[in-house]
């Protein structure tokens, strides 16, 4: 079972730069200065937009997983005083795949949206990553639309997936 913690600044996102930069491409290298740059600055960004960052540790400390979660506040009085949240990135550590950490991050991030009045949490992935998908559907994320070459031409596009926590 990892530990699961709430980091709350880039300093303690550190550690974690490698999964979180894999998880985006997988030729990243952190190092060359502009990976390092480009992955820093999108980090800058989700903080500054209000991002919340989880992170799990495993035995000996070291980072085995992260999740990034952007919620959309609103007025009370619009949407019903709903939120809505957006998964902006899930990494777990190549080697600790499949030990159910990934599971473990986002049921903690839904614990922690549920008591912010948080309706659904959705995400964007690659539609042709079907280990990842079904990653998702196992968590109770349903597919929701597609958006072709997002990316290109002939690239592929985005596929969203939602789930809803809150009953009506």
């Amino acid at each position: 079972m990892a530990q699961i913690e709430q980091l709350p600044d880039l300093a303690a996102i550190r550690p974690f730069l490698p999964l979180l930069g894999h998880a985006e491409f997988t030729l990243y290298d952190g190092n060359k200065p502009e990976h390092s740059r480009w992955l820093i600055t999108k980090i800058d960004r989700l903080f500054y937009c209000g991002a919340q960052f989880f992170g799990a540790v495993g035995e000996q400390g070291e980072p085995i997983g992260i999740i990034s979660v952007l919620i959309e506040p609103r007025p009370a009085d619009l949407c019903g005083g709903w939120q809505s949240a957006e998964i902006t990135q899930l990494a777990v550590a190549p080697e600790r795949q499949k030990q159910g950490i990934g599971s473990q991050l986002l049921l903690q991030l839904e614990a922690a949206l549920r008591g912010q009045q948080v309706y659904c949490v959705y995400l964007s992935t690659y539609p042709a990553d079907f280990d990842v998908i079904a990653f998702y559907g196992k968590n109770g994320f349903m597919p929701t639309g597609i958006v072709p070459d997002v990316y290109g031409p002939g690239l592929e596009g985005k596929l969203y997936l939602r789930k809803v926590l809150a009953n009506q």
